[in-house]
């Protein structure tokens, strides 16, 4: 009768045992594991401090301590999975969670999340939502939460004691004062490099701010000095124009070994043009976009009166025959 009752169980009953039963035979693989590790830490800080390697004893000792946290996870899952497999007939008659297996079920539910070596805490997580709902929060296992979430590395003092907890089992004579002084400089060290990195980068911020400033200070320069720089450059072309009349003893006249002609005088009209049209566009580059535009326009003109002014002088006009000559040439040449 208790064999066919058995085999009419629901599935929420069926479920929750045989994943737990699965996840008891995985913690104890996984926990098997997990001891060898310790075994062989242990071994390797011994042979450390034997051969007079502190340091290297002393970083050994956090990966042990790690995989301690991790077995001690183990122990506290297996637990409520034996409070869960008590009381499953409780949970059965109930619809919602018992108090006796509020704490084992939300903290199995948590523990899926953190855990991953147990894929079993999956599947017990999604039969315990879909029965109770989502986990309470203040009901998960303090220290749980802590060996999990709020783990941090291992402290200075927590390493160097399991290191002398070793020696001293393995009856190993060892003095931490060397390791302690070797910690001290290291971390000194990390502090000097900490400071000066932090005044660099102060350094880099002020300077950044510097080269804002000093952007800002000639543009502003920039445009309230507009006038003045046009004044300036005006009075620097006539002041190299000066210059160079008295290098060049000629000026814009010919020089004597050269012919006055036409070409010479195209050529003095070109210089002119190209001096003004450079003074034009150093003007108009300073001043604002109105000068600019009034003074592309005075040379447009200038320009335009300059070549009127040269087609006028290039042209010659032709010599007109006369009329009774004409008629003469013509007469003798029909005689002929």
């Amino acid at each position: 009768m208790k064999m066919f009752l058995r085999c009419f169980k629901p599935k929420f009953y069926k479920k929750s045992k045989s994943t737990t039963s699965y996840m008891k035979i995985r913690l104890d693989t996984v926990r098997r594991r997990r001891i060898a590790m310790v075994n062989y830490l242990r071994m390797d800080i011994v042979n450390f401090l034997k051969n007079g390697h502190d340091f290297n004893a002393y970083t050994r000792a956090e990966v042990l301590l790690e995989e301690l946290r991790i077995i001690s996870c183990y122990d506290i899952i297996e637990r409520f999975c034996d409070c869960i497999s008590k009381n499953l007939s409780l949970m059965l008659k109930k619809r919602e969670c018992p108090e006796e297996c509020r704490e084992a079920v939300s903290s199995l539910i948590y523990a899926a999340a953190w855990v991953p070596d147990v894929p079993e805490l999956k599947d017990l997580r999604a039969v315990f939502t879909h029965r109770f709902g989502n986990f309470i929060d203040s009901c998960v296992n303090h220290e749980l939460i802590e060996k999990t979430e709020l783990r941090a590395r291992p402290s200075r003092e927590l390493k160097i004691q399991t290191v002398k907890d070793i020696a001293k089992e393995f009856s190993i004579d060892w003095d931490p004062t060397a390791l302690n002084l070797l910690l001290l400089r290291q971390t000194s060290a990390l502090q000097i490099e900490d400071k000066v990195e932090r005044e660099r980068i102060i350094r880099d911020d002020q300077s950044e701010d510097e080269s804002v400033l000093s952007e800002s200070w000639t543009k502003d320069s920039l445009s309230k000095g507009s006038l003045s720089s046009s004044s300036s450059s005006s009075f620097s072309s006539l002041r190299k124009e000066s210059v160079r009349k008295k290098i060049l003893p000629y000026g814009l006249i010919s020089p004597p070994y050269k012919k006055p002609g036409a070409r010479n005088d195209e050529n003095a009209q070109e210089e002119k043009k190209e001096k003004r049209k450079s003074a034009v566009q150093e003007n108009s580059r300073l001043l604002g976009s109105q000068a600019s535009v009034s003074l592309t326009n005075t040379s447009n003109k200038e320009a335009s009166s300059t070549r009127e002014k040269e087609r006028t002088s290039s042209f010659q006009r032709p010599k007109l025959l006369d009329y009774d000559e004409v008629v003469d040439r013509l007469e003798a040449l029909r005689r002929r």
